[in-house]
């Protein structure tokens, strides 16, 4: 039979939220950070999505043969584990000069509402870009 082995890397953002794995629009199991799961299946053709909530990724289609091992890696959206600690930075930022100058910086208002509208995107038109499903070599 062949094996289909699916990995979730770390993230610091969704640490605690499982993705669920769908095969043929059917549940195939959750998966969690930094959890590695494998499933013998037979040959054929599948189309592999993962979902979080309301989120969740574009098809990945692929064929499988009867002795292949097919490794696939789910993750976030792009620069997700870059973009939550720049933001929380960005607004601690701008939170310190405010107390400290008793003004506001209108490049750190503006970066912030980047990071807001970046965010923005991937949870409401973008939501089926916010976990991306990567074949690994």
């Amino acid at each position: 039979m062949a094996k289909l082995i699916v990995y979730r890397n770390s993230e610091w953002a969704n640490k605690n939220l499982s993705y669920s794995l769908y095969l043929n629009d059917k549940k195939l199991s959750e998966i969690k950070d930094q959890q590695e799961k494998s499933f013998s299946l037979p040959e054929g053709d599948y189309c592999l999505k993962a979902k979080m909530r309301w989120c969740g990724s574009q098809s990945l289609d692929f064929k499988l043969e009867k002795t292949e091992e097919k490794r696939i890696e789910v993750t976030g959206f792009v620069f997700s584990e870059y973009f939550f600690p720049a933001a929380i930075g960005c607004v601690l930022l701008f939170l310190g000069y405010r107390v400290i100058y008793q003004k506001s910086s209108l490049f750190l208002a503006t970066l912030m509402m980047v990071f807001f509208g970046y965010l923005l995107y991937f949870v409401s038109i973008g939501r089926k870009h916010f976990l991306q499903l990567k074949e690994l070599n």
